[in-house]
Order: C-alpha cells, then structure tokens, then sequence
C-alpha cells in the first residue's frame, strides 16, 4: 500500500473529484481523512485513495451512498448491492424499451390522436408489480365481507397477472390499458362483491369447489377433442355431475333453483371473464382470436338440458 500521504487538493487532482465533493464524501462517513493538521486540514493516505476509487465505481453502477455506507462498514456484501442494482436496472430497461415502443408507433402517425399520447402514457407506466397491486386492490374490493380464502386468492392473482412483453405492439398496449380500466370499475367491482358474497358463505367448501371444476373442465376437455358437444348424452352426464359437486361443495341442494342460480351467474360474469381472457392472450402474444372460456360455455350448454 501507497504511504505517501496526500492533502485534498492533491487527492483532488489525482482523482479528478472537486474538492468540494471529496468533502462531501469525507462529511458522510464515506472518505474520512486518516489525518488532520494542526490547522485542521484533512489529510489522506494510499489507504483512503484506494476507498475513493472502490466509493466512485460504486456511483458509477448507481449504488446509492446510503448502501455504500453499509457496503463500507460491512453491514452487507458487494454481491448482495450489486444483484440489486442489477435488477433496478434490467427493470429500468424494460420500461424504456416500452416508452420506445410507443414512441414509434406514435411518430408513425401524421397528427397522433388523444388515445395515442393516452397509449403513450400508459406504456410509461406499464409494471407486472402495479398490475399486481391493481389487481390484489380489486379482489380485497370484491371481496368485501365474505370469507374469502387468502390461497384462492393468491392462486387467482397469479392466475391474472400477465407476463409483460419487453417490446409490446401497440395492441398489446391496448390490451394492457383495458385490463387496468377494467380493475378500477366500480360497477364491475360491485356485481363481483354480490356474487362473492353469495359463493363465500361461511359454508363453502374453497377446496371441493375448485376439486370439482378442474375434474369437471378435464372431462369437457376430453369430450371436445373427441367432438362430443353438450347436447350429447356425455353432455348431459357431465352437467349433472357438476351440478352436483358444486352444490355439495356450496352446502345447497342440487336443483331447479340453484341450476337457475349457476345460468344467471354466467349470464351476469361470462362476458366480462371472457374478455379479461381474451385480453391476456393478447399481452400473451396469443391474439384476441384464441378459444376463450370454452369449457365453460359447453358446460353452461349441457346444464341447459337439465330439468
């Protein structure tokens, strides 16, 4: 190690930093002197060089000077700093590849309409982590006082979070802005909480529900890959099964009133599920044109034949 000390003015020079800076450093904790004069002038060593260069590559990766400080006291490891930074910046890289986007689709317009700069706008702030929160909003609003279970709910958050394209095409932009409109609607958060507090009732069973749709959607899977249609004899079986496994698991009798019950509920939702679908085959790269809540429109059909 140098031990040749060195005023502030000469660590000045050698570093190229501006006295006043290398005073700031020295003020934070981030550079103190290993010496001071009789008149109190700051004095450095090879020791506080070497710190200087490590604090400057440091702010040239963007580390802020509060991490640098515990990086400096070894309150936390390079690695750990540095993964973060990493990720704050793939993170920023995204978003302005995004902002970039729009911007060429906006300056491919002669005179860009309102909805344009609204598409810009939105691109600026596209975020899996604000959808999330978005969406978490939405399902503690319709939620309201039914039990709702946190599992299910988590499980239909991840469900309806969409992976984000790096680059998106300007519907997918779209998609992504009527997705958000559609999770600030209060309308549409009212008629959930109603149908909600008529599903979570302190007598459902979360889990013998959700058991008896994913075995009921596999055999309607199953029965349109073989071209069976709800109509068919295999339909009417599967309809009645559902019926009732889902009344068993809702603690009600499986009939007249509650199949009447299951056709309203899908009259009243399936419109808006389904486009939610659609639009998340978009983001998806998937198109707009992708099959969207078959399953469920061939079930609903079959039902129709009960009674």
């Amino acid at each position: 190690m140098d031990d040749q000390i060195y005023s502030i003015g000469e660590l000045s020079k050698l570093s190229g930093i501006p006295v006043r800076r290398l005073r700031f450093y020295s003020d934070k904790g981030l550079l103190p002197p290993s010496a001071r004069t009789q008149s109190g002038y700051r004095m450095y060593s090879g020791a506080e060089l070497a710190r200087l260069d490590l604090v400057l590559a440091l702010r040239e990766a963007g580390v802020s000077l509060a991490e640098i400080q515990k990086i400096l006291a070894n309150r936390t490891s390079f690695a750990d700093v540095l993964a973060l930074r990493l990720r704050t910046l793939e993170t920023e890289i995204r978003s302005k590849r995004r902002i970039a986007a729009a911007l060429r689709v906006a300056l491919k317009l002669h005179e860009p309409s309102p909805m344009d700069l609204r598409r810009l706008w939105t691109v600026t702030r596209l975020s899996k982590t604000e959808f999330r929160a978005a969406l978490k909003r939405f399902y503690d609003d319709v939620a309201g006082d039914a039990p709702v279970d946190a599992a299910w709910k988590r499980k239909m958050m991840d469900a309806g979070t969409p992976d984000l394209p790096e680059d998106p095409t300007p519907e997918q932009i779209d998609a992504w802005t009527e997705l958000m409109d559609m999770l600030s609607d209060k309308a549409y958060a009212a008629e959930m909480r109603a149908y909600m507090s008529t599903l979570w009732t302190a007598e459902f069973d979360a889990a013998a529900y959700a058991q008896a749709a994913d075995a009921t959607f596999a055999r309607v899977r199953a029965a349109i890959e073989n071209g069976l249609g709800p109509q068919s004899t295999v339909g009417r079986e599967i309809a009645a099964d559902w019926l009732a496994r889902s009344a068993q698991a809702m603690r009600r009798a499986p009939d007249k009133d509650f199949l009447d019950w299951q056709l309203e509920q899908y009259r009243k939702h399936h419109a808006r599920s389904a486009r939610y679908q659609e639009l998340m085959a978009v983001l998806q790269g998937q198109g707009p044109q992708a099959p969207t809540g078959r399953e469920w429109s061939w079930i609903i059909d079959a039902m129709k034949q009960l009674f």
